[in-house]
């Protein structure tokens, strides 16, 4: 605990003397900027690729005016998913990528992306992604907390794994020890609808307590659970598709209005073109690191349609219950209000 501690405090200094760097070099065209860019996730994973991406375009775009340094595993908050909100809206971090109800200790609404069985399939999570109606609505949250959010893209469904059997029914899980995020409708869903155990902790601790066995299970995107190398200690995963996780980019308001609005203009560019790459990237791979995880030992169990809509009926009061959370408009919104 110790350790954790002195790591944040490290991570805290780092951040505020970054925040220098910016205001030093200003926003003149003749100046070079340098934006510090957070995620949440490891080295190699689609949050890692997609900043490199968007990395890459920037300083291509600028001729290598605008830098921008990368920091995987919430580098700069050490590894504190809700800190490094504050640092964005302090203008310590310029950019952080992350789950959307990362920031719902800030604004509850931000909840609503976690509501199980939003999106039927894909197809309406990408239509959900690219909707004006949804950019400015959600834009607007994130301007009441000093932010300016960049775009969202899919993150992939949020797959079910555990070191212990295959589940195929929501009975299964009851009386399991899962790793969620620090978030309210996480521990709602696993313990008071499918009867688990739901530990809450930061991500950079997940490998290490699925390997001395302190939980049971995680539930992240495929993707996530192959970049971090959680086949090695979870030997089930379960595809139920129930939760279709995006990621959302949001700026600095205090960054923003330093950046020229030439600046601005290249930022928002190479942030739209660096989601829609980790939106192919992800439908191009998905389906082959599952195949790998399935060579390499893992059981991979698919849910028939009928095994879903059993886990979909146990958990659907939550609507009810999140909606004085996160209000009725926004279910609305996020339930096909989008499509209008």
């Amino acid at each position: 605990m110790i350790l954790k501690r002195l790591k944040k405090i490290a991570a805290l200094a780092l951040a505020a003397a970054m925040a220098l760097s910016l205001a030093a070099c200003g926003s003149a065209e003749d100046k070079k900027i340098t934006l510090h860019f957070t995620h949440t996730q490891s080295p190699g994973s689609i949050s890692d690729l997609t900043a490199m991406e968007f990395k890459r375009l920037v300083e291509e775009k600028s001729g290598g005016r605008i830098n921008v340094e990368v920091y995987s595993n919430c580098g700069l908050s050490g590894g504190d998913l809700t800190q490094a909100i504050s640092l964005v809206q302090s203008g310590n971090i310029d950019i952080h990528s992350c789950a959307p109800p990362n920031i719902a200790n800030f604004d509850k609404r931000f909840y609503a992306f976690w509501l199980p069985f939003l999106f039927p399939t894909e197809e309406d999570l990408l239509t959900f992604c690219h909707s004006e109606k949804v950019f400015n609505e959600v834009n607007t949250w994130c301007n009441e907390m000093e932010m300016v959010m960049l775009g969202i893209n899919n993150a992939g469904s949020r797959q079910i794994s555990n070191s212990k059997m295959e589940i195929t029914k929501p009975e299964d899980l009851k009386g399991m020890n899962i790793r969620v995020p620090s978030a309210n409708i996480f521990i709602t869903l696993y313990r008071d609808y499918f009867g688990a155990n739901p530990t809450a902790m930061d991500f950079s601790e997940v490998y290490t307590s699925l390997q001395q066995k302190t939980i049971d299970g995680q539930e992240n995107p495929i993707a996530v659970f192959d970049s971090s190398k959680f086949a090695e200690v979870q030997q089930y995963v379960t595809l139920w598709d129930g939760v279709r996780d995006t990621t959302i980019w949001v700026m600095s308001q205090k960054t923003a209005d330093k950046l020229s609005e030439e600046d601005r203009a290249l930022v928002q560019e190479c942030a739209t073109e660096a989601l829609d790459w980790g939106n192919d990237y992800l439908a191009d791979n998905e389906s082959q690191i599952i195949e790998k995880l399935r060579e390499g030992g893992t059981t991979i169990t698919e849910l028939t349609e009928e095994q879903k809509a059993d886990f979909q009926e146990t958990c659907a009061g939550i609507y009810d219950e999140y909606a004085a959370e996160v209000g009725q408009d926004v279910i609305d919104l996020f339930t096909g209000g989008y499509k209008e």
